[in-house]
Order: structure tokens, then C-alpha cells, then sequence
């Protein structure tokens, strides 16, 4: 009897521990969603091949870049409503969506410096190389700022953003520049190429890039020291940034959270004025929980509540600090984080690696930097969407 007993004992615990293990398999097949892909690509540099690509390697999402970080005009004013209407057809046929990319607050002619040999850091910005052009090739202004002008803004006047540079500290321009965020007339040329371009073909949702400062000592300008004055009651005249490394150091004051606060509000708000003004889904990049995002204005808890998911570019080498990076960015943001891919991290290996360590930590999905990645990070991209 007590044999019988402890045989049926051992029955119903094999029976509980199988149903256990069975219905668990079942939770973890119905909320496992595949992981979303992503290709950032730029309309004017799109190869021959591009819609091969997308046939045969299937990303579900592109982002379709028609005002580029370095875009004087917009890719629908030099090469055609037309062409935007019929590639976005096209990837449609090809099964995936798209959204329309913009760079908001950085826009700097970089070929068109070098090429004329003239000074980088004096003629980058939007302003100085307009008034070059005026000054040296009249033909080539109009080429290009014809359009500014017929949208009522003079692009002389547009105001970068004013640096305090710090001793030891100074960053240079690079080929980056960046435009006074809080300049009404130019977030309203920007409303204004957005509308074009949603008048031409209807995508299935809108990405923003560039919405930062590029380092810590931007942001002297006089309009944004009267905001920042107003909202936060601190003067950034009277403040001499420093960078967050040196910070943490030796420990954060009062004024250094609110330089750093502000800043980010600031673009937050410049940010939520173009692009609320349209519905739908709508992507953000970010650089998420690192010290250079935080010190240029991106605060990830402030973009989760105007985006619906951020592009996290978190081209880090190291697979540790991608698993930290995309989880706390998750945290602080509440939204869909999917993470940047670029090919500077290294070996397909190295590149498979952050993917996994990645998809592992809670991001939704992948975001190729491009889409000329090998044929084996493709292929993994498919497996793993095969597997989910």
C-alpha cells in the first residue's frame, strides 16, 4: 500500500513538474514577438541593387532619409517627387514599410566645403556657406538656396549654436554643425519640407535624427539663455560647462544638474514642436544612457514621451556595455528600444555578438547603419526573425 502510495506520489510530481515545464514553453511562444529590422538608408545614395536587396533579405522597416544631415535642399526638390513616389511603391512591393527620415537640427554642406577647398569650421555652417556661395559662385546660391528663400527664411540668417569653449577641453566642428534649435522660422521650414514630402506618398511612419547638441559647450546663444533663464531661473552666461567625465570626478553641484537639465529640455521642446504636429508612428534616434548623449541634450526619459520607440546608436565594441546601455535606456525611455548596428564595430563576429547581446537585453528589434552588411549578418537577421 505505502508503495502504491508513493508511486502515485511520484506520478502526479512528474505530471505537475511536465505541465509546468509545457505550459511555460506556451507562455514563452505566445509574447515572443520576432524582433523588428530596420535598414537606415539615404535616398540619394541608394545603389542599383538596393530593392534586391530588400526582396531578398526582407528588413521590415526602412527608413528612407529624404533631408539628410547634409542636405542643403531636400531629396525631393533635386530628384523629383516622382522618384520618392515610385521607391516607395516599390519597397512596398518588396513587403516592407517605410518611414520618411529627416535631420533636424544639424545640417552642414560637408562635400561641398571640401570639394571647394575652403576652411572647414568657417564655412560648414548652413549660414556661412550660403553667404560664401553669395559672395564667390552667385549661380550655385540660387542652386541652392533659392528654395530657403521661396520658404520666407534667409539662409544668412539662420543662427548656429554659440560655443563656450573650455581650455583643454575643445572639441572640433568636424562635419558636424548645429542650428539654434529654439529658431522659430527654421523649425517651420522644417514643418514645411515635412508636409511636401507627405503630400507627395503616404509612409507608414515618420524617424528624426541630429535632435542634439554636438558637445557639452553649445548653447551660449542669447535666445537660449533667455529660455533657459525663464524656465530654470539660471543663467548660462554666468556657468562655464563642463564636460560629465570630469564631473563625476569630482562630483556633480547644483548648477552643473541644471546646465545639463535645461539643455536637454530645451531640445525636447524644439524637438515636440515639429514633430507633434503629425500623426502616426514616429521613431527617434537616441545614444541613450552614455555620457555623451546625456551632455548633448539627449535625455532618454524626455524622448520616450514624444517618440513611440528610439534608435539606439550604441556603436560599442564591447557586448557588456550594450546589455547595460539598452536596458537602462528601456528603463528611463518606457518605449520600444531597437538597436543601431554600424559596420565600425568590427568583424561580422563582433557585429553578431551585439545583436544578440542586444535582442537578449529587451531591445524590439535591429537598426542597420545602411544596408551593405555581409551576407552572414543578413542571413542571421533572417534566422533569428525565423526562429521568433
Amino acid at each position: 500500500m505505502q508503495r502504491k502510495f508513493i508511486a502515485v506520489v511520484l506520478v502526479l510530481i512528474a505530471f505537475i513538474f511536465i505541465f509546468n515545464t509545457f505550459t511555460a514553453q506556451i507562455i514563452v511562444l505566445e509574447t515572443d514577438e520576432k524582433p523588428v529590422v530596420v535598414w537606415y538608408v539615404i535616398a540619394k545614395w541608394l545603389e542599383p541593387d538596393f530593392l534586391d536587396m530588400v526582396e531578398k533579405y526582407k528588413p521590415d522597416i526602412i527608413l528612407l532619409t529624404l533631408f539628410a544631415e547634409d542636405d542643403v535642399v531636400p531629396y525631393h526638390v533635386w530628384y523629383g517627387e516622382y522618384r520618392v513616389r515610385r521607391l516607395v511603391d516599390q519597397i512596398h512591393e518588396k513587403g516592407a514599410k517605410v518611414f520618411f527620415s529627416y535631420s533636424l537640427f544639424s545640417r552642414a554642406p560637408y562635400d561641398e566645403v571640401v570639394v571647394r577647398n575652403i576652411n572647414i569650421e568657417d564655412n560648414i555652417h548652413l549660414s556661412d556657406f550660403s553667404r560664401y556661395l553669395k559672395e564667390n559662385e552667385e549661380d550655385q546660391y540660387h542652386r541652392y538656396f533659392d528654395y530657403y528663400l521661396n520658404h520666407g527664411i534667409d539662409p544668412e540668417g539662420i543662427p548656429k549654436v554659440l560655443r563656450k569653449p573650455v581650455e583643454g577641453y575643445y572639441i572640433p566642428i568636424g562635419h558636424y554643425t548645429v542650428i539654434d534649435p529654439l529658431y522659430k522660422p527654421y523649425r517651420r521650414f522644417l514643418i514645411d519640407v515635412i508636409n511636401e514630402t507627405l503630400q507627395i506618398t503616404k509612409p507608414d511612419g515618420l524617424a528624426f535624427d541630429h535632435i542634439r547638441f554636438f558637445t557639452f559647450d553649445e548653447g551660449y546663444n542669447q535666445d537660449i539663455r533667455d529660455y533657459i533663464l525663464e524656465k530654470f531661473n539660471f543663467d548660462v552666461y554666468d556657468y562655464t560647462p563642463r564636460p560629465p567625465f570630469i564631473i563625476n570626478q569630482n562630483g556633480w553641484t547644483e548648477d552643473d544638474k541644471i546646465y545639463y537639465d535645461s539643455r536637454a529640455e530645451l531640445i525636447n521642446y524644439a524637438t515636440h514642436d515639429i514633430i507633434s504636429r503629425f500623426p502616426g508612428k514616429k521613431f527617434g534616434t537616441t545614444m541613450g544612457m552614455i555620457d555623451p548623449a546625456r551632455s548633448n541634450g539627449q535625455y532618454a526619459e524626455l524622448q520616450g514621451e514624444i517618440f513611440d520607440a528610439l534608435l539606439l546608436m550604441a556603436y560599442d565594441k564591447d557586448p557588456k556595455e550594450i546589455k547595460r546601455n539598452v536596458r537602462e535606456t528601456i528603463e528611463k525611455s518606457g518605449v520600444d528600444v531597437i538597436l543601431g548596428i554600424n559596420k565600425i564595430i568590427g568583424s561580422d563576429e563582433d557585429i553578431i555578438k551585439n545583436i544578440d547581446a542586444g535582442l537578449r537585453s529587451g531591445a524590439s528589434g535591429i537598426y542597420l547603419l545602411g544596408y551593405d552588411f555581409s551576407d552572414e549578418v543578413h542571413n542571421y537577421l533572417l534566422e533569428i526573425r525565423r526562429m521568433g
